[in-house]
């Protein structure tokens, strides 16, 4: 098997296990002395498991888990054990923490969750529930944990001033010739200023023409400054960018849809970073006792069980249907 496909699976464990929590560093402890808690047990484990296991199988084959993951040696299962040992311990974590702060569901969530959770155990068939030691109860935890772990990332950041100005995230399109001589750099700008083209220019000295959209701080300080000075049409003076000579044309000084879509991607930024400072100030003071011998147990290569059942999936349809019911309401 590829490393190349193996890296895409991993990007696709860590997408699908994914909470706007990571990378945590720690603060004081908002709730110091809190102690241990217990962590999960063997059968919601299972459920994360087998949902993870039967997605990675569709990309990869079953013969992914005994792949080398790096040069330690570390295969593919042990890889993808640990990435869902930290979820779990951080899906744990939230639910502590979202009790801390009186963060609870809802009746509409707490229904749509419990409607996914029968969904789930419906999907399964005798042979899945007695492998994975599942239960009503199980699986109507994991719903209802995970549903209330997403909403805490939600509620606790809601009322934080996290405003993104569509200066900061201003996007524009620009074109550009790059070379590293300064004469042949100057020669060129004195072409367009004469009203030559910028791609007939370039050409005629065996330079090339290259385009991009561009966000404020992509570049370097003096590429930045000359780039978003420009309106449509305007060419730049030769700017010194990473030891090489630019001429910077703007083809667009406003992409609306970019920069849409980049003053989200800041957002989320900033509401990650909000969250994080919460979270790891709050797992500081916090130890989960997680049973050993369950985690030794969970074996992700062989048969597959709960093939139509995919915890995630399942979840993110009742989310979708509640909201599009309290949207018509």
């Amino acid at each position: 098997m590829s490393r190349g496909k193996i890296w895409r699976v991993r990007a696709a464990i860590l997408v699908s296990l994914a909470f706007l929590l990571s990378g945590c560093q720690k603060t004081e402890s908002i709730l110091a002395g809190m102690g241990s808690e217990r962590g999960y047990g063997l059968p919601e484990i299972m459920i994360a498991a087998m949902s993870q296991k039967n997605t990675c199988e569709s990309l990869c084959t079953d013969q992914i888990w005994s792949a080398q993951v790096d040069e330690s040696g570390k295969t593919f299962e042990e890889y993808t054990k640990e990435q869902l040992k930290s979820f779990m311990d951080e899906l744990k974590i939230l639910t502590l923490l979202a009790k801390e702060r009186n963060i609870s569901l809802t009746e509409e969530e707490a229904a749509a969750m419990s409607q996914a959770a029968d969904e789930y155990l419906a999907a399964l068939t005798s042979e899945d529930i007695s492998y994975m030691g599942v239960d009503e109860t199980s699986v109507s935890t994991m719903f209802h944990d995970y549903c209330l772990a997403n909403k805490t990332v939600g509620e606790l950041t809601k009322d934080l001033d996290m405003e993104v100005s569509d200066s900061e995230a201003k996007v524009i399109e620009i074109s550009e010739v790059r070379t590293d001589d300064l004469e042949l750099a100057q020669s060129l700008a004195d072409s367009l200023k004469e009203g030559t083209s910028m791609e007939r220019a370039a050409a005629a000295k065996g330079l090339e023409v290259s385009s991009e959209k561009l966000g404020r701080a992509d570049k370097g300080e003096a590429y930045d400054y000359a780039a978003f000075s420009l309106e449509t049409g305007e060419v730049s003076e030769v700017v010194e960018d990473e030891g090489e000579y630019c001429i910077i044309r703007c083809d667009n000084d406003y992409d609306q849809e970019a920069t849409a879509q980049r003053k989200e991607q800041i957002y989320n930024a900033r509401r990650q970073k909000a969250f994080q400072d919460i979270y790891s100030g709050f797992q500081a003071g916090l130890t989960l006792n997680d049973s050993v011998r369950d985690w030794e147990s969970l074996t992700l290569a062989g048969k597959a069980y709960a093939e139509g059942a995919d915890f995630f999936e399942i979840y993110r349809k009742h989310t979708l249907i509640q909201t599009e019911q309290l949207g018509e309401q």
